[in-house]
């Protein structure tokens, strides 16, 4: 992997553990094994462009998790499972980066800035999937941003409480939910 790769990928998980202004940069060289100078030749903006870069590989790799969900006959449930996987395997300590950028606005504007994106992007997956569905557009729209804000919401808590329990709940109201929209078969 390349050092530029190896310092996004460290900036990433950091950032999923630590959130925006936990994550310096002593630990980014730390965790990625590369050399101070790094950072500087790959990112002559600093931590500040290094941030932006990891939230958009990360919501670039999530996004792609989500497109591969497509033809998924439960894709809320997949993903919620997954969300519920990765936290079990991260001892609940590992959340999103994406919403940590989101969070970090202070310290990393640009990475909020891409944070906003990136959630424009998947709310716009969750929308064609419920479109796909028989699901009216309108409606499909103010669904999309519920699920992922339940999602993310979900994803939150499941770390404060230390369980999966918030995203199966979650999982579970949102299918009814979208059910309730499904036109009858």
């Amino acid at each position: 992997m390349a050092v530029k790769d190896q310092l996004i990928t460290a900036t990433a998980e950091l950032m999923r553990r630590r959130g925006v202004a936990g994550t310096a940069v002593s630990d980014i060289l730390a965790e990625s094994g590369a050399a101070r100078r790094s950072i500087y030749l790959n990112f002559p903006d600093g931590k500040a462009q290094l941030v932006t870069e990891a939230t958009r590989a990360a919501g670039t790799a999530i996004t792609g998790i989500l497109e591969g969900l497509t033809d998924d006959p439960d894709p809320i449930g997949t993903f919620v499972s997954m969300w519920a996987a990765l936290l079990d395997a991260a001892d609940y300590d590992a959340g999103c980066p994406v919403v940590a950028a989101a969070l970090g606005r202070s310290e990393a504007p640009t990475a909020a800035d891409e944070a906003g994106t990136v959630f424009a992007t998947w709310q716009t997956l969750v929308h064609q999937r419920l479109v796909a569905d028989g699901i009216d557009p309108k409606a499909a729209d103010s669904l999309a941003t519920t699920v992922l804000a339940a999602v993310e919401g979900a994803v939150l808590i499941a770390q404060a409480q230390r369980t999966t329990r918030p995203l199966v709940d979650v999982g579970e109201q949102l299918a009814a939910l979208v059910d309730i929209h499904r036109p009858p078969r």
